[in-house]
């Protein structure tokens, strides 16, 4: 009877293990990422492991290692995965009728929004700094997208004031994003997202010549 036991678990053992591999590259790499953001935001970047990983996927390692070369790939994917959520959260469709400034408000708002809620990680980011810089840069770029429109609507509405679109909003995209992470708490970093916010919209009405209200 416990031979046949046995037996039974063995079979499910090998019919779970044969699930897991059948799912797609795409599915399991993207389980990877999801996990070791839960874990870098728990226990940040130098604590985290790939075995964690993968003891929290309930896989081996070697699993891990067919898709990342190493932890340090595994961050640069987590942290492109979350860069992209950001950016999706700002790029969430406006009215046309609203102004520029109202615009501008709102994208605003929503990236400190979506900051604060993942304050875990943004407050570990800063740990793998090699490669952030490479990774904010692509932040960065992505952000353009969303602010130059916005800009431009300024001029043509003479609430924003600058000579170069795409040159101003490099200047204050990616200087704001890096010194935002360059300056990150690993402690009290809500506090500190408040202050960097009501110093955002400082520089956004001096760099734009918009009025202080």
């Amino acid at each position: 009877m416990a031979s046949s036991k046995n037996k039974f678990l063995e079979d499910e053992n090998d019919r779970s293990r044969k699930i897991r591999i059948s799912k797609e590259p795409d599915e399991r790499r993207q389980e990877i990422v999801e996990t070791a953001l839960a874990l870098f935001s728990e226990k940040g970047y130098e604590n985290t492991t790939i075995q964690n990983i993968a003891e929290r996927m309930n896989v081996s390692p070697g699993l891990c290692y067919r898709y990342f070369k190493s932890k340090t790939e595994i961050f640069a994917a987590t942290s492109e995965f979350y860069a992209i959520q950001a950016v999706e959260q700002m790029k969430i469709p406006t009215s046309q009728d609203i102004s520029a400034i109202e615009k501008l408000n709102l994208v605003i708002n929503r990236m400190f929004d979506f900051s604060v809620n993942h304050q875990e990680f943004e407050s570990r980011y800063n740990e793998g700094s090699s490669i952030r810089a490479i990774l904010l840069d692509d932040v960065a770029n992505q952000w353009m997208s969303v602010m130059i429109p916005i800009i431009e609507q300024g001029l043509k509405e003479n609430t924003f004031h600058c000579s170069n679109v795409p040159r101003t909003a490099r200047f204050l995209i990616s200087g704001l994003i890096h010194t935002f992470h360059e300056e990150m708490p690993t402690e009290n970093a809500k506090e500190y997202m408040q202050s960097f916010f009501d110093f955002t919209q400082d520089m956004l009405v001096r760099v734009l010549g918009l009025k202080e209200d």
